[in-house]
């Protein structure tokens, strides 16, 4: 096994059996070189690279599993998801011409993922409650009543996607869904990170727009948020997939919001 990355740091803390090489994907030669010899290429780097890795794969490599993202269905004007509709257009390209039958690639479109330690969504909300004073109650703002919709895919079950995908024999559609299982307001979002803490939640609704502004007016004068405005924007946009390609086709079934958050508290990943 080979672990790819351009920050030599991250690659003397993995594991010493796995072979690290060090190389850049703005550097098309430099890949070549670095995925010479790899039968199956497992990319988590941002779709925007999608085009320079597949020109760069080996003639030997059978598979090609590329990471993008469930924001490219997003309706909003997004420079980040416009980059993964590119990404993934480069991946019909690359298909297209060198592996019509779909045996060879696909792109794996995650939802929001969340269970390690780095985790920048959960874990915030997370370490926001588990900070919050236990005589005062715990009250979260939401746009509107919070009835937005999100679908979370817990660490574990985004790595069994990753890895059926990378040994699958079988033709595979262009993209699937690595998503949770349903799709769950933002109130119940919040309540069920508030149980896995032990704790009772209640939820403030504020107009939509009225909270818009107002974070927008404080990051404008330099106040840093734990939400940022576009951020905000793009919580008001719900977000509902079907999880049944991810189990028909990878054999994967994602564990429930509520039982995923459960465990990052009970490893305290946050």
């Amino acid at each position: 096994m080979v672990a790819l990355s351009r920050d030599a740091a991250r690659l003397l803390r993995l594991d010493p059996r796995v072979e690290r090489r060090q190389a850049d994907l703005t550097d098309p030669p430099g890949m070549r070189t670095a995925l010479g010899g790899c039968d199956a290429v497992v990319s988590l780097a941002h779709a925007r690279f999608a085009g320079g890795l597949l020109a760069a794969l080996p003639r030997e490599c059978r598979r090609v599993v590329v990471v993008g993202s469930v924001r490219r269905y997003s309706q909003l004007p997004d420079p980040a998801a416009d980059a993964v509709r590119n990404g993934e257009g480069a991946m019909v390209a690359w298909r297209a011409q060198h592996d019509p039958n779909g045996t060879r690639s696909v792109m794996l479109h995650a939802s929001m993922i969340y269970g390690p330690r780095e985790d920048r969504n959960v874990g915030r909300v997370l370490r926001f409650m588990a900070a919050w004073p236990r005589g005062v109650p715990l009250l979260v703002p939401l746009p509107g009543s919070g009835n937005a919709t999100v679908q979370p895919v817990f660490v574990e079950d985004f790595v069994a996607a990753l890895l059926a995908a990378a040994t699958h024999t079988g033709p595979l559609p262009v993209t699937i869904d690595v998503v949770g299982p349903e799709a769950i307001t933002y109130a119940a979002f919040v309540r069920a990170c508030a149980a896995a803490l032990g704790r009772t939640v209640s939820i403030i609704p504020v107009p939509t727009g009225l909270l818009l502004g107002v974070a927008q007016l404080l990051q404008g004068v330099g106040i840093n948020l734990p939400v940022q405005v576009a951020e905000l924007r793009r919580g008001s946009e719900s977000k509902q997939f079907s999880a049944l390609p991810l189990a028909e086709m990878l054999g994967v079934v994602p564990r429930p919001f509520a039982e995923g958050v459960a465990e990052k508290v009970a490893h305290r990943w946050f």
